[in-house]
């Protein structure tokens, strides 16, 4: 009799029922209930995450500036202001900070979210501000409609 042959041998049934079985327990892992997805994680995650979060969430989080000058003695709050506004003269678009940082006088421009972005402005102040370098601070983050 003409017909299809099947291989029902034992090592062919075991392969098929090794895949079987660890089809099953990884669909179950991955189910969707209620249009909700679950993730099942270890406990020391859910810590990790949750700092990592509350970090994102910050009102001014890490990034960074290029500071274009720092003053101290005497008029050194004029002076750092006098750098400020020539900064403001030359150059449009980012924003100027003045700190006290005892005992000096900081001006520091932009907010930038990672130090690539700051160095690629740096660059285009270096000539204007020679003593000028890329540093990590509190930045503001602006929302799309700000």
């Amino acid at each position: 009799m003409k017909g299809i042959k099947f291989d029902v041998s034992l090592p062919y049934m075991t392969k098929q029922l090794f895949f079987l079985f660890m089809l099953i327990p990884g669909s179950l892992l991955f189910a969707q209930t209620n249009g909700k997805v679950e993730v099942a994680f270890d406990a020391g995650i859910e810590g990790v995450l949750g700092g990592y979060i509350a970090n994102a969430l910050e009102e001014e989080p890490q990034g960074f500036r290029v500071q274009i000058c720092t003053e101290s003695g005497n008029n050194a709050r004029d002076m750092a202001n006098g750098e400020k506004a020539r900064y403001y003269t030359k150059y449009e678009g980012k924003k100027a900070y003045l700190e006290w940082d005892t005992p000096n006088f900081k001006v520091r421009v932009g907010d930038f979210k990672n130090r690539l972005e700051a160095t690629l402005y740096w660059k285009q102040l270096i000539e204007d501000f020679p003593a000028s370098y890329v540093v990590m601070d509190e930045i503001k983050l602006y929302k799309a409609n700000d």
